[in-house]
């Protein structure tokens, strides 16, 4: 008898959600916990009772799909009902309340990236007792944000009479855990994949208040996975819209692109780059003819403390290191940022490419992007607590990702 890692981490890490979190819109009955440790129970119990692997393997995927559904998808849909009742600020991210006014300033006319957010829910929304909340100056998010959130806009009005942003991000986090399932190989490691990137104690909270990152998270998933299975063309226009998500993704751009050119020459590196820069552009360019100096000013010179109420030096990173040591006086000005990424991470972008051509597969080409994405946050303006939540994930990601050997490869090994 062998007691499986995943047992052990369901228990360890579902527990501390429904003690954590409301799983019901009112006092969560006594029963819905009864039945979610009932569920753990015979998760573990799985593991001593006398069944072929295929068996006891469909029975734990299946009692890990409801656990997940009624302890994540019950804590949100609780949140979402209870902000519905009581205010639109209530438990809440900042982006979710300002995603839901830019949907409403778009279907009405209005450029979202070249209007304020005063008079909407995101004043009210608590930033700071003595500060103005910069997101009230700037959309930073890019248009596939809002696109992608514009079917379950209208469906969840037509169905429910109102609309909560984290509605489209939970339909992500779900497609996530669906290519964790598929990408993983052995049934132990699926179960593993799916439990640490729905229950990871370093998301879990950020995924249930509304913030972005299983956006990008998903549709870099996805790409990947289309990778793997030598759709090139389709991996190439769903990282371009990930691209058009959000700017945590573009550090992959070079990593990416190289990796393509390693594993399939210089032709259909080409084809792939022209494939992702017309979706690309495509979907950014109504934005930029509209107001072109007000979506860069949004997307690029706000993160990059380069406009009027640009975002401050925050978080965890150097920046605050430089503030603490008086070096940076102000954390609203600018500082050369840039400068000091591109010292640190040329090289290291170098060293990581020749890693990656050495040891050409996809879970490199992930772990490389990890790599790097930390340097680039690190060194940057802002290395916020949800940033560090979503490098877990890249790493948990390439931890697990494995690709399909071709056949007569494994008497090669």
């Amino acid at each position: 008898m062998k007691l499986s890692l995943s047992s052990i981490l369901i228990f360890a890490l579902v527990t501390p959600v429904i003690m954590t979190y409301r799983i019901s819109p009112g006092n969560t009955p006594y029963f819905l916990f009864g039945l979610i440790f009932l569920g753990i129970l015979l998760f573990i119990l799985l593991d001593i009772f006398s069944l072929s692997d295929k068996l006891r393997f469909r029975l734990k995927v299946t009692l890990l799909s409801l656990m997940i559904i009624f302890t994540i998808g019950a804590t949100i849909f609780s949140e979402i009902i209870v902000r519905h009742q009581s205010s639109p600020i209530y438990n809440v991210h900042d982006i979710i309340v300002q995603q839901e006014a830019a949907i409403r300033y778009l279907l009405d006319g209005k450029n979202p990236y070249s209007t304020t957010y005063f008079g909407t829910p995101l004043e009210q929304w608590n930033y700071s007792p003595t500060e103005i909340n910069p997101a009230l100056f700037h959309f930073v998010m890019q248009p596939v944000y809002l696109y992608f959130a514009l079917p379950f806009y209208f469906l969840s009005n037509m169905f429910f009479g109102f609309f909560d942003a984290r509605i489209p991000l939970f339909a992500l986090f779900l497609l996530s855990l669906v290519i964790a399932f598929l990408v993983a190989k052995r049934n132990e490691d699926k179960l593993l994949f799916m439990i640490l990137i729905a229950f990871n104690p370093a998301t879990v909270k950020y995924t249930i208040e509304g913030r972005s990152d299983f956006y990008v998270f998903a549709f870099l998933l996805v790409s990947l996975y289309a990778l793997s299975k030598k759709y090139i063309s389709v991996s190439s226009i769903v990282l371009a819209l990930s691209f058009a998500i959000k700017q945590s993704i573009w550090p992959l751009f070079p990593i990416y692109f190289m990796y393509l050119y390693f594993k399939h020459g210089r032709k259909p590196t080409l084809r792939s780059l022209l494939l992702f820069c017309t979706t690309f552009i495509l979907t950014i360019s109504p934005f930029l003819i509209w107001d072109y100096r007000a979506f860069v000013d949004s997307t690029i010179l706000y993160l990059s403390g380069n406009t009027p109420n640009s975002y401050p030096i925050s978080g965890y990173g150097f920046g605050m290191v430089l503030h603490q040591l008086n070096v940076i006086k102000d954390l609203n000005l600018s500082f050369p940022f840039l400068i000091i990424q591109t010292v640190v991470g040329v090289p290291v972008l170098f060293v990581l490419l020749r890693f990656m051509k050495k040891h050409l597969s996809i879970k490199v080409l992930l772990f490389s992007y990890g790599i790097f994405l930390f340097v680039f946050w690190y060194f940057s303006r802002y290395f916020n607590n949800s940033h560090v939540g979503y490098l877990t994930m890249i790493f948990i990601a390439a931890y697990f990702w494995e690709e399909d050997v071709p056949k007569g490869e494994n008497s090669k090994r």
